[in-house]
């Protein structure tokens, strides 16, 4: 970090008056009755004892030109220089720099890293975080994914440096956690089978950990991992160590929401990592707008997996009348979990969000606990 410079000359409020005064061939006296500024006032301004406020910025200006702004950035300036500032940064800044990139605080209370208001436990997270990778903390990677490196995510709501820095850094954790995972060599026939039986596994006792399980023995990582503030992500897709990697954030803890995310993350993984593995997808699959083209052939591959048209073929003569009993006949006739179901018709609007909503189950209690964060 470079050392502060600070001016040869420090310019205070009371010299730029003195000129104003020489020019105009007034006397402080003058000044005082002009201002309406008391003459000690006055005096202990001009002879730097005191700040400037801004009812006297206001009133130079009017006296002499210029701004009120003008005035009072003068004497602020003066006094931030006479007053010496460190030419080693501060803790503030040092913290703040932090903060931009990576959000501490909520990764502290998240359990995920060491606690402490420090800037070097700040700094300590960062290097715990980017490592070899960005060791001097210049924050490169970030303008690196930034231009859109292999980030391919459905990312409307990446509309501030805030949102797109958490991304990212969300991102990195989940990368650095699957490098400490064992799998076998990937099989994209295996998951290919897998995603046509999905709807198979939501109906089992047990069926989200086979599906992990299976996932496994395909060669697929699979982790949880919560989403930062302002990344409004559901899941993620990406490969890491030659091996595909599904990550799901549990933003909304039930369970159809994990079925139709998974099926989301496996079509990225059977479309779009054919013939290169440096995409990276980082999914909000609640926002509609602005949908790529990649997310968009996601998003109809998810369907076919989920056999999306072929229910609504089923539901659409009871459609906007569908009772309890007759949501779970479906259900059984289908072969698909109930809370799935109402979640797929709920999602296309063939049943109203407020209805049914007994059927909805959460999800987070039923994932093994290592594969948590």
């Amino acid at each position: 970090m470079g050392n502060t410079v600070k001016p040869f000359l420090n310019i205070s409020t009371g010299d730029m008056i003195r000129r104003e005064l020489e020019f105009l061939g007034w006397t402080q006296e003058d000044l005082a009755q002009v201002t309406n500024i008391s003459r000690k006032t006055l005096s202990n301004i001009m002879n730097a004892k005191q700040k400037l406020q801004m009812e006297h910025a206001w009133a130079l200006a009017e006296a002499l030109g210029g701004s009120a702004e003008s005035w009072m950035h003068i004497d602020t300036r003066y006094w931030m220089n006479a007053t010496g500032q460190s030419a080693e940064p501060s803790q503030t800044e040092r913290r703040a720099r932090i903060r931009k990139y990576v959000p501490v605080l909520e990764m502290q209370r998240k359990g995920w890293y060491n606690e402490g208001k420090s800037a070097d436990t700040y700094e300590s997270t960062y290097r715990a975080i980017w490592g070899e990778e960005d060791p001097d903390i210049t924050f490169s990677v970030y303008e690196t994914y930034g231009k859109g490196a292999g980030y391919c995510a459905g990312r409307s709501r990446v509309d501030n440096t805030y949102t797109e820095n958490y991304c990212i850094t969300w991102y990195q954790i989940a990368k650095r956690r699957c490098k400490e995972i064992q799998v076998p060599p990937y099989s994209s026939e295996k998951l290919k089978y897998l995603s046509k039986s999905l709807l198979q596994y939501t109906v089992r006792e047990g069926g989200v950990l086979d599906v992990i399980h299976d996932l496994n023995k395909a060669g697929v990582i699979f982790l949880v991992q919560s989403h930062l503030s302002k990344t409004s992500l559901d899941g993620a897709s990406f490969f890491c160590n030659d091996h595909p990697v599904i990550v799901y954030t549990a933003r909304y803890d039930r369970i159809d929401n994990f079925w139709f995310t998974l099926a989301h993350e496996i079509a990225h993984l059977l479309l779009h990592f054919k013939q290169s593995t440096e995409k990276i997808f980082l999914d909000d699959l609640m926002d509609k707008t602005e949908r790529s083209t990649l997310e968009q052939e996601a998003d109809a591959k998810a369907e076919e997996i989920l056999r999306v048209k072929q229910i609504l073929a089923c539901v659409e003569p009871f459609r906007n009348y569908i009772s309890e009993v007759k949501l779970v006949q479906i259900a059984s006739e289908i072969g698909i979990d109930v809370s799935l179901l109402l979640g797929i018709l709920q999602f296309y609007g063939y049943v109203d969000y407020r209805k049914l909503n007994k059927f909805k189950k959460q999800v987070k209690v039923l994932f093994p606990r290592h594969i948590v964060m």
